[in-house]
Parts: structure tokens; sequence; C-alpha cells
């Protein structure tokens, strides 16, 4: 059997759990791992995108109070990227970075292929929800 190579999408599974962790909804996640055609994860990850782009203008509108942003910063001489999730008086920050154009066009192809990659990929992004709140509750102890 020939690997996924999961690392490729890094971008759509950080997208992913972004939305999950704004909403507080693993509903869009669950669509993508439990899709059986490519038109049931299209219309997931366009439910998806649709969320992104309220929660990017949310943040700008409200000066950086709520929504995500996007923040590139230096650990180890390497410049990497980590997605802030703003909410009601919560934040959360995901390591990764928004899935752009060309990666949700790729994931598409790919995932019309076969569709086991979609839930390997909502495998990662739930991973990365579960590591997320699991940092934030030891900031908070």
């Amino acid at each position: 059997m020939q690997s996924i190579g999961l690392s490729k999408y890094r971008g759509i599974a950080t997208s992913l759990a972004v939305v999950c962790l704004a909403s507080g909804s693993y509903s869009v996640i669950d669509r993508v791992a439990n899709a059986l055609s490519i038109d049931s994860i299209s219309r997931a990850i366009y439910e998806n995108t649709r969320i992104l782009e309220n929660l990017l203008r949310r943040y700008r509108d409200s000066g950086g109070k709520q929504g995500i942003c996007e923040e590139k910063f230096e650990s180890g001489g390497r410049e990497l990227t980590r997605v802030r999730v703003i909410l009601d008086g919560e934040e959360y920050v995901v390591d990764g970075y928004l899935a752009d154009n060309e990666q949700v066009r790729a994931f598409l192809e790919d995932a019309s292929r076969d569709v086991r990659l979609a839930r390997s990929v909502a495998s990662y992004a739930m991973s990365m929800v579960a590591s997320c709140l699991s940092a934030a509750s030891r900031r908070s102890a």
C-alpha cells in the first residue's frame, strides 16, 4: 500500500481544525471523514472555506479581537506559521497554515481519485484540534 504523504495536506487539515475550534462544532470534519463521494467532500470544503473567509473578515473588522489570523514566527532559525483563533475571550493556536487555492484544488483532485484520502486528512485535522485543546488546558491549569 502506498503512503498518503499527509504533510502535503497540512493546510487543508489546519483549515478544518481552525473552523472546528472557532465554531465549537466537529460537523465539517465529520462530513469530510464520513464522505462517500467527492461531491460530499467538495461541499464540506466549500462550507469550510466560507466559514474561514468570515472568520478572517471578523478578525480584520474587530481590530484583532475576534476571528482568526495567520502569524509568521521564528523558531530554531526557521520561519514557521501558526493560526490564532480568538473568540469570546478564548484563544487557541494551531501550528500550521491555512490552505491556499492551489492546495484546495490539489486536495479535491486527489480525493476524487480516492476518498480515503479525505478520511485521513480529517483524522489529521482532529489530531490538531485535540493537540490544541490539550495545550490550551495546560496553559490555563
